[in-house]
């Protein structure tokens, strides 16, 4: 819990709040709050929790070390290909590894090619933008055209298809998004 002090500064600054306006929200003391951003606190764990809850950020978020910089880069080399039909589909993971409940590929469709998607965990959204070209997507028995510019957000963890029934390739960005509230 060495980071608690420097993260609840942080986010409450980034939040505008002040410790009071904090403390109110999260139903506990101001000189508490003030304590929890002293350096060296051992708080329990439901007066972090309601904090957490206070500023709508994840548990992990107060007590895990922040990285120094805050931005990741992922260049062409770190990127992960997977691929299917033969080829044919290509999903390349564009977001860091690191990233914690986002998934995003960049997909291309080759003509002709009609790949299975793999299901998502229960309760996950599945972002799908053609950039080029057109794409169909079967959502169990539901069969959606799109063109390009089009967005089409649905229950990851529903079988899904994807396919190019047309004569260009189809370029999309897929974003996963593991658990929306």
């Amino acid at each position: 819990m060495h980071a608690l002090a420097e993260n609840l500064r942080r986010l409450r600054k980034r939040a505008g709040l002040t410790q009071a306006q904090l403390a109110v929200a999260a139903g506990l003391p101001r000189a508490t709050v003030a304590n929890l951003e002293q350096p060296g606190m051992n708080p329990g764990l439901t007066t972090v929790v309601a904090v957490a809850r206070a500023l709508e950020v994840p548990l992990d978020e107060l007590v895990i070390s922040a990285p120094e910089e805050r931005y990741y880069k992922v260049t062409p080399r770190e990127m992960q290909d997977y691929r299917a039909e033969g080829g044919r589909y290509l999903a390349r993971l564009v977001s860091p590894i690191a990233s914690k409940g986002v998934a995003i590929h960049h997909v291309t469709l080759q003509p002709g090619c009609r790949s299975v998607g793999r299901p998502h965990p229960q309760g996950a959204q599945e972002f799908f933008l053609v950039i080029e070209g057109a794409a169909v997507i079967h959502i169990d028995d539901d069969r959606v055209e799109l063109e390009t510019g089009t967005l089409m957000q649905f229950p990851g963890h529903h079988k899904h298809i994807y396919e190019n029934a047309g004569k260009i390739p189809c370029l999309a960005v897929s974003t996963v998004v593991l658990r929306m509230s």
